[in-house]
């Protein structure tokens, strides 16, 4: 696992809390960002992807940083 990368991906999210999706054998976790607009505010995403073997030292990683993991089991297309 590279710490530093998932640690880059989800540094700034939003409320610090992580999305994650669970597709057969990844997981994709998401970066959000809030961009302000003067009337509106946009939250951007980005994602990369992990083996879904990993996921529970991905879980582990995000409790220990104060992240919350919020899992959805399947993408929906």
């Amino acid at each position: 696992m590279d710490w530093q990368t998932l640690f880059a991906l989800v540094a700034e999210n939003c409320n610090k809390e992580v999305p994650i999706e669970i597709d057969h054998d990844l997981c994709y976790v998401y970066r959000t960002q809030k961009k302000g607009f003067p009337f509106k505010s946009v939250t951007t995403c980005q994602k990369t992807a992990f083996a879904r073997a990993e996921l529970d030292e991905i879980v582990d990683f995000l409790n220990n940083h104060g992240y919350r993991a919020n899992i959805k089991e399947e993408i929906k297309a």
